[in-house]
């Protein structure tokens, strides 16, 4: 495979590799006790009672040291370790630890040095990557902010919970946020300890700046669930609510952060990409098998019963998505497509395409078809016994029902309407 040409693709490529691993061939006897999700290990920077305060995260890809109160994702981990110091927040050239540590990792992915790339010159990609760290680090902090006020929000919690049933230290673990319509966001990061700037809000895609010098949050009055990747959070997407505006550019259901383009989005930041997959991360730890979900909820559903799975959050991965996903696909014995049940279908064309291509490149796949629950099937069922509707009928075939038809058989539309709500999971 050629080398990458820009900035993204070669950290991103040099990153790929699971930090669990990174950690148990750089600390070794450090690593005290080892979790499904964290490894405690013995921090070789500080000296420690508990032996235990570097924490490596696994389903996060990232590390903590709460000893030295400092984090970060691998390569900062290689950095850490190595020299004592993890690089962030610098511009300009980077220090030598952080190149030396970046070469040890191109090394293990079987790249050459960043110094070696022609297409672009270390001084630029480095800036570019801190920028996109930057990026980062705003969108993990707003993600903490957005926690902190759903775990705040006695009614909108309960609203959650008892919608998907996701367990508190789930939604903790996460950070599962509430985007409300509280004190200004921006203003709480930009006067928090990391002091972000307007620019750098405006680059995560959270923000929209305004011709009067401000900014509007990209979200509101829904829940917000982050993308987490290498210790970062790098994406976000957020579910209507009881408590989101009733305007017209809030009406779906699920909605994601904007990426940039030269139009209107040329104030968001090249790394904000929606190339990534929920908990992709997963796949660097060569998962056996791996469950492909269509919904976030979900796929978070699947993770708290100990199931390594991902999501595209939409019917089907991207096309531009395989060349990067397949290698990592390639050492999964097999793969199960779970999409919703919709009376539409669509999420079963989607599992079928996808599996295709799987199959294609010799990856055992099956595809999971979601049982219907007793309300779904009595729906279904009084549609066709009752009213001669097929569940999948398009709403222009129902019978009519205008404001000028009599009242049974405007009653009679809206039972049909009603039903087909309840025919699948929607």
């Amino acid at each position: 495979m050629n080398p990458p040409l820009d900035a993204h693709s070669y950290y991103r490529r040099i990153t790929d590799v699971d930090i669990a691993e990174i950690a148990r061939e750089l600390l070794g006897g450090r690593i005290m006790q080892e979790t499904q999700q964290t490894l405690l290990c013995d921090c070789p920077n500080h000296a420690s009672q508990s032996h235990r305060s570097l924490h490596i995260m696994v389903d996060k890809q990232g590390w903590y040291c709460f000893g030295c109160a400092v984090g970060g994702d691998v390569l900062q981990l290689v950095e850490f370790v190595q020299h004592g110091v993890a690089t962030r927040g610098q511009s300009g050239r980077m220090p030598e630890s952080h190149r030396q540590a970046r070469d040890f990792l191109a090394a293990r992915a079987g790249l050459p040095p960043l110094s070696k790339l022609a297409v672009e010159s270390p001084e630029a990609a480095e800036e570019a990557h801190q920028l996109a760290l930057r990026v980062r680090e705003a969108l993990t902090a707003l993600a903490d902010v957005y926690h902190q006020r759903l775990i705040g929000n006695a009614e909108v919690l309960t609203w959650f919970r008892k919608k998907y049933g996701t367990a508190e230290e789930t939604i903790e673990r996460l950070s599962i946020g509430f985007a409300d319509t509280g004190p200004s966001v921006a203003r709480v990061l930009m006067d928090g300890p990391a002091t972000f700037t307007m620019r750098e809000l405006a680059a995560t895609s959270a923000f929209r700046p305004t011709a009067q010098d401000a900014l509007v949050p990209f979200f509101d009055g829904r829940i917000v669930f982050p993308y987490w990747s290498r210790g970062h959070v790098v994406f976000m997407i957020g579910r209507r609510t009881p408590w989101t505006p009733d305007h017209e550019w809030e009406t779906s259901k699920y909605k994601k952060l904007a990426v940039r383009n030269d139009r209107n989005n040329n104030h968001v930041a090249a790394c904000i990409r929606n190339d990534v997959l929920y908990n992709e991360d997963v796949l660097l730890t060569h998962p056996e098998r791996v469950v492909i979900t269509e919904g976030v909820t979900d796929c978070i559903s699947l993770m708290e019963h100990g199931f390594p799975a991902v999501s595209p959050v939409t019917v089907q991965i991207r096309e531009a998505d395989w060349d990067r996903l397949l290698p990592k696909l390639g050492g999964v014995k097999t793969v199960f497509i779970c999409q919703d049940n919709e009376i539409s279908e669509v999420g079963n064309q989607g599992a079928l395409k996808t599996a295709s291509v799987l199959g294609a490149h010799g990856i055992l796949t099956k595809v999971a078809s979601l049982s219907l629950g007793e309300k779904q099937e009595h729906a279904r069922r009084e549609l066709r016994e009752r009213f001669g509707v097929d569940a999948s009928a398009k709403a222009k075939d129902l019978p009519q029902g205008g404001p000028n038809a009599p009242r049974r058989c405007q009653d009679r539309r809206q039972r049909i309407f009603r039903l087909r709500q309840d025919c699948g999971r929607l």
